[in-house]
């Protein structure tokens, strides 16, 4: 996986290629192009992705402070939430542009119980949209951020020790300072050089190289920067009393100076700005703070403290965390597969998944038919011990409903249900075994396939008894109950009336 990060300065584009090899990073490329004034960076970034040989992989932009509009705001509350929404109505009266032509998001310089302290940052719509559609067909940034935050950010998160400290970007023409408090960008500037450094400038600059031409005037020039940076200072420190106390500054005052950026090259410049500011000046080498591997033909061609915010920017890419003014109708194209890589790994792993998809239905498929099979052959095995006679099976189960239906028969003539157990012979067996001496009177006779029932009235118990007594010994019965024998009132005295249930025996 590799990460682009272009860092769109005054003079200069930069652009750093980070490839990231399992834990290890590595540098695989590296270059600065010149600018001049209001040139379209489109066109300086198209050349500086071909010079480095870029293809795919995540882009970070980094955004002079020139082209923004930065604004320091006290809110009574601290929901980031809420914030982006009230974020506009805040800064229509402190913005030269309306506020529906510009794209502004924000970072955190403080929080507590009355509310929050944040830094915004605006930018033109039209500016980003003619960059982006420069950009088209050469690299679609998928995060768009002012480049010191991204630098401040990064140096303080890899010394959080020391979570207080001044940054200070030294570039031929302007310097761009960020005041970090407890670990957090608390104030942006940018100050541009006095009309007569420009104009005769006591520096040059030739192959990323830094030349002191007039050391009298750069001493003048270095030891200006450092006037303007304290009056900055101290009118943060003024806006800012109430906020400070909390923010780890004592007296608003940093713990150390870092310098980066094409004049921080040597020690000439952290002399003086030692000698001003009487702090420890720091000039960071974020090639070996961050661990970075690359060959010896990359090292020649690194740019040192001049690459410093593209390197930052290139490290944002693989966490793409921060400030983005891509959002909303600006946001990045969303493509499913953004890599050759993630393409040609989609088409595998769906073509894994048909051909399990069509095994498992093909094995799934195979099974059924193979249990149809074991199952028509058990029905055929049935069929066929029931009906011996038959020797051709076509649809066991339709046929063997047929057959089971003519054997059954209609419900109604009850005659032939039981083959030799016919009715006349049940009745004749029935009437037979009941003695003579015995008055019965049958009221009800109820026969069906299983049983019968009879239901009359004699005169004694022991009358019922003996009728029982005498069907019990008829093989045509399985079995022979009294269900009831009750005296009856209503008739004349000695009649009892009964029900006796026949079970018949199996065909």
């Amino acid at each position: 996986m590799q990460s682009l990060g272009i860092d769109i300065g005054d003079s200069h584009i930069t652009g750093v290629v980070l490839e990231q090899r399992r834990r290890q990073l590595a540098m695989v490329g590296c270059l600065s192009l010149p600018t001049p004034y209001r040139a379209d960076p489109a066109e300086a970034i198209g050349r500086l992705c071909r010079e480095l040989g870029w293809k795919e992989g995540g882009c970070v932009c980094g955004l002079s402070l020139s082209l923004l509009s930065v604004r320091n705001l006290s809110l009574p509350f601290a929901d980031a939430k809420k914030i982006t929404q009230v974020l506009p109505f805040e800064l229509e009266e402190q913005l030269l542009a309306p506020a529906e032509t510009v794209v502004t998001d924000f970072s955190f310089a403080g929080k507590g119980e009355a509310g929050a302290a944040v830094v915004s940052f605006s930018l033109e719509k039209s500016w980003l949209q003619d960059l982006l559609a420069g950009l088209h067909e050469v690299v679609d940034p998928a995060v768009v951020t002012p480049a010191m935050a991204s630098l401040a950010l990064h140096l303080a998160r890899q010394d959080k020790t020391r979570p207080n400290f001044l940054l200070v970007h030294v570039d031929l023409h302007a310097s761009s300072l960020v005041l970090v408090a407890n670990g957090r960008p608390a104030l942006f500037r940018r100050l541009a050089y006095p009309e007569e450094m420009i104009l005769k400038p006591p520096f040059r600059c030739e192959q990323g190289q830094v030349e002191i031409v007039d050391p009298e005037a750069a001493t003048e020039c270095i030891r200006q920067l450092c006037r303007s940076i304290e009056r900055s200072l101290d009118y943060f420190r003024m806006e800012n009393k109430e906020g400070s106390r909390g923010s780890g500054l004592e007296n608003g005052q940093p713990d150390r100076i870092v310098l980066t950026g094409p004049l921080a090259q040597g020690t000439f410049v952290s002399e003086v700005v030692w000698a001003d500011f009487e702090l420890p000046v720091e000039c960071v080498d974020l090639l070996a703070a961050n661990g970075i591997a690359c060959t010896q033909a990359v090292r020649e061609q690194w740019l040192g403290p001049f690459g410093d915010r593209a390197l930052a920017l290139a490290l944002q890419g693989f966490k793409r965390t921060g400030i983005n003014f891509r959002k909303g109708e600006l946001a990045p194209r969303r493509s499913l597969f953004s890599s050759r890589k993630q393409l040609l790994g989609a088409v595998a792993a769906g073509a894994a998944l048909m051909v399990g998809t069509v095994g498992y239905l093909g094995y799934d498929y195979h099974r059924l038919q193979r249990r149809d099979a074991d199952l028509l052959a058990t029905m055929v095995t049935l069929y066929k011990q029931t009906f011996p006679g038959v020797t051709k099976v076509h649809d066991p189960l339709a046929e063997m409903q047929a057959k089971m239906k003519a054997a059954q028969g209609p419900a109604s003539p009850v005659l032939f249900a039981h083959g030799e157990k016919r009715v006349l012979g049940l009745l004749a067996d029935i009437s037979a075994r009941i003695p003579e001496a015995i008055s019965l009177r049958v009221n009800r006779l109820n026969i069906d396939r299983e049983s019968v029932t009879l239901k009359g009235t004699t005169d004694t118990f022991n009358a019922v008894q003996a009728i029982k007594s005498a069907l019990a010994a008829s093989s045509k019965f399985k079995s022979v109950q009294i269900v009831s024998a009750t005296a009856d009132k209503d008739k004349k005295k000695g009649a009892v009336r009964f029900e006796v249930q026949l079970q018949l025996e199996g065909l």
